[in-house]
């Protein structure tokens, strides 16, 4: 699968839960390279802004999209990673914040 091919994947995974992509295309395109790197490397398509750390209790939560994606978008209008973004910061409507919280990072420090 290409890099484009895929992202037309995470538009119908955006699609499917209300998001939508970023607007920057190369963002996104560079997204898609590591996601499929990622697969490739790990047999899974890990957060390219993420490291899997070997425990797959834990590095299952930031397969794309993680687990932390939905409430950051709702909460920060995108993802941590910025691939997703809500349809009102899309649309123009709202300003997605600058900074998202690592909570997968507070997750393992919890462990």
């Amino acid at each position: 699968m290409t890099p484009e091919e895929y992202v037309k994947l995470l538009e119908k995974v955006a699609e499917r839960k209300g998001w939508k992509l970023n607007k920057d295309e190369e963002l996104v395109l560079e997204f898609a390279k590591g996601l499929l790197e990622n697969k490739k490397r790990y047999g899974f398509a890990y957060c390219p802004c993420r490291f899997p750390i070997g425990d797959k209790e834990i590095d299952r939560r930031i397969i794309c999209p993680c687990v932390y994606a939905k409430e950051d978008i709702e909460k920060y209008g995108r993802c941590y990673c910025g691939l997703f973004v809500s349809k009102e910061v899309y649309e123009g409507k709202k300003k997605a914040a600058e900074v998202v919280p690592d909570r997968h990072a507070e997750f393992i420090l919890k462990k």
